[in-house]
């Protein structure tokens, strides 16, 4: 309301300043504008988010698979991109600091994910032929979601009967099949392949059911909110009958 009434009188000021100038009226119009969104990114930047979306989990995953601890929330929040989506738009304003303890390897797996992950995928998204299908279905028999890597992209397909947080599972899973593949030449063979005994699925997925509470407790032991991943996957569902809807 005070910042409503101080809006109100800098505009009956300036009105009455300029008149009826066009040119003054642009050039303060873009004054305040400036000085408007600048309010706006040094609130956006003073605001510590504990809930975890698939960029700042990727980044707690990323240091806590290199240094076995999870990172705090300042640190996180610090190497958050303004905007993930906007390669061209990220950027880190001078007066903000970024993180030095935040290795370099734990941030580039991070952005990478970002752009290869793909929540709620169809099962032709991730398959192309029944003994994947099968291969991938009898791995994760146990779990609430499927993940399969395809060209490149890790497609997440999520069942009908889940837990809520299984998206934060199969995120843990993706940033250590990143891992595998980055630091031990581990790479996709085909989804029939990835799920047999020494397959990098079946690898990364017996991890993750050794260490996801691990990860969970020392993550919430620094303030970390894990309920769940704060994202929005798309609408595709697998039912137990093996059908994607």
């Amino acid at each position: 309301m005070v910042s409503k009434s101080i809006g109100i009188a800098l505009g009956i000021a300036l009105a009455n300043c300029f008149g009826s100038s066009t040119s003054f009226a642009l050039a303060s119009f873009g004054v305040v504008t400036w000085i408007h969104m600048y309010c706006n990114l040094k609130s956006h930047q003073s605001i510590q988010l504990k809930t975890l979306n698939p960029y700042r989990a990727s980044l707690v995953f990323s240091e806590y698979l290199l240094s076995g601890q999870a990172p705090s929330i300042k640190e996180v929040n610090a190497e958050e991109p303004l905007f993930p989506d906007l390669l061209f738009l990220n950027f880190i304003s001078a007066n903000r600091e970024q993180s030095d303890a935040l290795s370099s390897e734990a941030k580039q797996p991070a952005s990478e994910i970002e752009v290869r992950l793909q929540l709620g995928s169809k099962l032709s998204d991730a398959v192309n032929n029944k003994e994947d299908a099968l291969a991938l279905f009898s791995l994760y028999k146990d779990e609430g979601y499927i993940l399969a890597e395809q060209e490149g992209k890790f497609c997440c397909l999520k069942k009908v009967v889940r837990h809520k947080q299984d998206m934060l599972k199969s995120l843990f899973q993706v940033n250590y099949l990143y891992w595998l593949e980055r630091n031990a030449g581990i790479e996709s063979r085909g989804a029939s392949n990835d799920c047999r005994q020494g397959g990098r699925l079946r690898i990364s997925l017996e991890y993750v059911q050794r260490e996801f509470n691990h990860v969970k407790m020392d993550s919430e032991s620094v303030g970390w909110v894990t309920d769940g991943l704060i994202a929005r996957p798309l609408l595709n569902r697998i039912r137990p009958v093996c059908e994607a809807v």
